[in-house]
């Protein structure tokens, strides 16, 4: 049986020879060897694995929904190249600034998704002065100094935004002032940020960086803390309330002085009625407090505490047994007491010319007594009475009407 073997041209293309050809110098019969060189061609191509197709990162693209690894090395790129490839991957659209301008060198050891790829590009416009502020479907670059004058989003605790991207966030402050936060925060938020507080509702407004706005909302979350303040109601037995608040407003001052006027003094108010002392403040500085009022509040070594009250209305030298007697009954009340008032350890005289009432006596009962002389001492009830007196004289003659003149 003859073969016929094709003619191979210098540029290896199998040709035939068609029938009007010569066939004759090449058409020969194919030899036995040649015959088992042939089958075992076949056999080892047949028993070889093809070889496998070269192994491609997954496009994760329509369908899984995530998009393809990019790598970024980048050194002294126009800005604005990167913005055309960040646009090209990510399929967003932006609108940018004629001020935005110069060169950015980007460093990566490994491919990142579109994702990332967005969140590189917000900390590249961060470091070189430049915001990405999202409007409808595009997305505009501007310079940081104009970027929280657009519209840049209001966030939430929920939805808080992520990285360097510009957003707004109004923070509600429950245990301090946001006013006095202001101070503390400023230093925190760059030049081109915005801090303000609104007093009316004790609220912050912050515009800045996603990122640096989470760091001071927890930062504002550990101080904005309940405080141990609160109001301590201190009755004293012997001291006057009066008295005793003079004194401690006066330390109180000296120490803010000292201090140059920093921190927040606790306050102290007497009420007189129940003759006690109210303090408010941190609760180092009540408990501080208390114990310099209950060191005040003890009993007098001698019982010579004496008053001069001026009577406006009442009669003093009237009242002075009233008094006695509202002495007498206290001392029987307290008789059970751990500290009795005697009615000897008191002494009430009457002054005539002044109308006034010397008192002594220990400082509990001058309060009471004088409480009683408060409420004697009031004006009296009176009433007003106007009469007219005439004098009148009649005799005869007027009654007559007849008047006689002698004449010499």
């Amino acid at each position: 049986m003859d073969s016929v073997l094709p003619i191979r041209t210098p540029d290896g293309v199998a040709m035939q020879p068609t029938e009007s050809e010569d066939t004759s110098t090449i058409r020969r019969p194919l030899r036995p060897a040649w015959r088992l060189v042939w089958l075992l061609l076949v056999w080892l191509v047949g028993t070889f694995p093809a070889p496998a197709a070269p192994s491609v990162p997954p496009d994760r693209g329509a369908a899984a929904g995530d998009t393809q690894q990019v790598t970024l090395n980048l050194k002294d790129t126009d800005i604005q190249a990167l913005i055309a490839t960040v646009a090209e991957v990510t399929g967003k659209n932006f609108v940018v600034d004629p001020r935005v301008k110069g060169k950015v060198t980007v460093i990566s050891s490994r491919p990142v998704n579109q994702d990332e790829l967005y969140q590189v590009f917000l900390s590249i416009l961060q470091v070189h002065g430049f915001a990405a502020v999202p409007s409808g479907s595009v997305i505009k670059i501007v310079p940081d100094v104009t970027a929280k004058q657009d519209a840049i989003p209001v966030v939430t605790r929920r939805h808080p935004g992520a990285g360097d991207e510009m957003v707004t966030r109004v923070i509600h402050v429950s245990h301090v002032s946001a006013a006095q936060l202001v101070p503390i925060l400023r230093p925190l938020v760059p030049q081109q940020g915005h801090l303000a507080a609104y007093p009316s509702s004790n609220m912050l407004v912050i515009s800045d960086r996603a990122d640096n706005v989470e760091r001071i909302v927890r930062i504002i979350r550990r101080i904005d803390s309940s405080s141990s303040s609160g109001i301590d109601i201190v009755p004293l037995q012997h001291a006057s309330a009066g008295d005793v608040v003079r004194i401690l407003t006066s330390l109180l001052q000296s120490e803010r002085r000292g201090r140059g006027g920093a921190g927040v003094a606790p306050v102290v108010v007497a009420d007189a009625r129940t003759n006690s002392v109210l303090i408010g403040g941190d609760k180092s500085d009540r408990l501080r407090l208390k114990a310099i009022v209950v060191h005040l509040d003890t009993p007098m070594q001698s019982t010579g505490n004496t008053q001069v009250v001026y009577l406006h209305y009442a009669d003093a030298k009237k009242l002075v047994p009233v008094l006695q007697s509202v002495v007498k009954g206290q001392a029987a009340k307290r008789a059970k007491g751990a500290v009795a008032v005697q009615p000897q350890d008191v002494e009430i005289a009457a002054d005539e010319s002044t109308n006034a009432l010397v008192i002594t006596a220990p400082p509990d009962m001058q309060r009471s007594l004088r409480g009683v002389i408060r409420r004697l001492d009031i004006r009296r009830a009176q009433v007003l009475v106007e009469a007219v007196i005439a004098e009148v004289s009649a005799d005869n003659a007027a009654q007559l009407g007849v008047q006689f003149n002698a004449a010499q």
